[in-house]
C-alpha cells in the first residue's frame, strides 16, 4: 500500500470524524505525516523500532474503533504540538482518549523532530 493510499485513508476518516472547529488543520497534519513518515524511515534502529507501532496504526487500513481512536488522538495530539490547543482542552473536551494516549504521540513527534 503507497502512502498516498494510506494518507487519503487518514484525511478521509479525519474530515468524518473531527470536530467542525479543528478541520481547518487536517490538511496541515496530513503534510505533515509525510514528513513524519521520511524522518521515521531514516532515523536509527532504536527509534524506528520504538515507534513502529504508532507508524503502523497510522497506515492501517482498519476501521476497527480503537484505530480509529489512535488516529484521531494522534491529530489532536499534533493539534497540541503545535500549538492550536492546549492538552487540558484536548482532555477536558474529551477530544483524545486520555493524557497517555496524548502524551504517546507528544514523545513521538518530538522524537522524530516533527
Amino acid at each position: 500500500m503507497s502512502e498516498v493510499d494510506w494518507k487519503n485513508r487518514v484525511g478521509t476518516l479525519l474530515e468524518r470524524n473531527v470536530k467542525d472547529n479543528y478541520k481547518q488543520y487536517i490538511d496541515e497534519f496530513l503534510l505533515s505525516l509525510e514528513r513524519l513518515y521520511q524522518k521515521w524511515s531514516r532515523a536509527d534502529k532504536e527509534l524506528m523500532e520504538k515507534y513502529a507501532y504508532n507508524i503502523t496504526i497510522l497506515s492501517s487500513n482498519s476501521d476497527k474503533p480503537n484505530v480509529v481512536r489512535a488516529k484521531m488522538n494522534a491529530f489532536y495530539a499534533y493539534l497540541v504540538h503545535r500549538g492550536y490547543i492546549t492538552a487540558y482542552k484536548a482532555m477536558r473536551e474529551k477530544l483524545v482518549a486520555g493524557g497517555e494516549s496524548l502524551y504517546t504521540w507528544l514523545r513521538m513527534y518530538r522524537a522524530l523532530s516533527l
